[in-house]
């Protein structure tokens, strides 16, 4: 499988009891499992049958906010913020830059 572009965001969900990874730039597409392994694996299944069901339909498909281009921004940072963005960037199997972009977007 090529590396998915798209971020996916993990989570426990108390209310279903089991993990959530959702792929919220594409509208419905998410998997669940017992560990966020599991989670991630159904979510990357539900994103390649997204796409393919897009593709058929000639439905819209959203650029990935990963590709796309953007302003450069330097920033500095206390070094326990910085542990902290990695820490929950890692939680969430993204980038740090993914992390904080999609931080910022939502």
């Amino acid at each position: 499988m090529k590396k998915n572009p798209y971020m996916i965001r993990v989570f426990l969900s108390e209310e279903d009891d089991c993990y959530v990874a959702e792929v919220p730039e594409l509208k419905g597409c998410s998997g669940l499992g017992k560990t966020p392994e599991q989670a991630l694996r159904e979510a990357e299944k539900s994103l390649q049958g997204w796409l393919r069901v897009a593709k058929k339909e000639k439905l819209p498909i959203p650029q990935p906010i990963a590709t796309r281009h953007g302003a450069r921004l330097n920033l500095r940072l206390p070094q326990e913020i910085v542990a902290r963005l990695k820490r929950d960037a890692k939680e969430h199997a993204m980038s740090v830059n993914q992390y904080l972009l999609w931080r910022l977007a939502w």
